[in-house]
């Protein structure tokens, strides 16, 4: 019984007791790191939705959309141009993680979606460029009245936006991120 039943169980004991031990020294070793990674990657996309912008500052507003992760208010010298929202939204693949800027004048100055888990090409079509230029440019006062939503045919007015084929949900997702981006701006705007 030992050598048959004990005995492979010690060992499968020892063998899974020293793989966690080392997983947890790894990710000890290595956590730091992974954060300044994604401080600096987050850093590199407010850079790059809000290019005017020298210097950003976070702000808490109230009664912002839910899926909004944090607000900063971009800066050039010691005037205010803008605000970009790191948003969170679920996609068909799970969650769906991107950047928006807005500039002072309330239009979209870029978006950039980042962490997702959207089916490689197909979800994940939606991420790219053929959406995002869609959703860039818009003014806030276009869509203030009628929320963004996503179509499947031609876009006919300025709050839609044409679906990527075959990732509706992916589509659906972005601009649902869009869309809470340009309410928490109306909401800062709003308290100015």
């Amino acid at each position: 019984m030992w050598n048959s039943i004990v005995k492979p169980a010690v060992v499968l004991f020892v063998v899974c007791l020293v793989i966690s031990g080392s997983l947890a020294f790894i990710n000890g070793m290595t956590k730091d790191i992974i954060e300044e990674n994604t401080r600096l990657e987050q850093e590199g996309f407010r850079k790059q939705v809000l290019t005017a912008a020298d210097r950003f500052l976070q702000i808490e507003p109230e009664g912002i959309p839910e899926a909004i992760d944090s607000v900063y208010e971009g800066f050039r010298g010691n005037e205010s141009i803008g605000f970009i929202m790191e948003i969170t939204t679920k996609g068909y693949g799970g969650d769906v993680s991107m950047t928006v800027g807005i500039n002072s004048e309330g239009q979209i100055t870029g978006v950039v979606v980042g962490a997702n888990n959207e089916t490689p090409g197909l979800g994940s079509k939606a991420t790219g460029q053929e959406l995002l230029v869609q959703s860039a440019g818009n003014q806030l006062a276009e869509v203030m009245e009628d929320a963004l939503v996503v179509v499947k045919q031609n876009t006919n007015k300025a709050n839609e936006i044409q679906a990527v084929a075959g990732a509706t949900i992916s589509s659906r997702s972005i601009t649902d991120g869009v869309q809470a981006a340009l309410d928490t701006a109306a909401i800062i705007r709003g308290g100015d």
